[in-house]
């Protein structure tokens, strides 16, 4: 498994990063290690340390969804993550209750980083 470091597009080699990844917690994409943030995409996985992030937020876009019987609205969530003033990468969460473990849990760990949108 490749794991690349979000801030310089690197491989990252580090026995202590693939166990950091592998010891936490998942939530969907989303992989809250000890020190990293992990985002799966495809068969790569990116990551980024906590105190290397500015911003860590949710993202929440609706999008137009037409049923057999009537037209609705499907809201989905997405954690963005930037550092550097500009943003990283998006990642699909799996729904809304996931979304918020997932910020509740981010909160509690991390200390230093923004979680409000810009």
């Amino acid at each position: 498994m490749k794991i690349i470091n979000l801030k310089d597009k690197e491989r990252v080699i580090s026995d202590s990063v693939a166990k950091d990844y592998k010891s936490g917690r998942g939530y969907g994409a989303v992989t809250i290690g000890n020190k990293h943030l992990f985002i799966k995409k495809g068969f790569r996985v990116y990551s980024i340390a906590y105190e290397d992030a500015d911003r860590i937020f949710r993202r929440i876009r609706r999008v137009n969804a037409q049923m057999c019987c009537d037209n609705g609205e499907l809201e989905l969530e997405y954690l963005v993550v930037s550092a550097g003033g500009r943003e990283l990468i998006e990642a699909e969460l799996p729904g809304k209750k996931a979304a918020r473990m997932l910020m509740e849990d981010l909160k509690g760990n991390i200390r230093g980083v923004e979680f409000d949108a810009p």
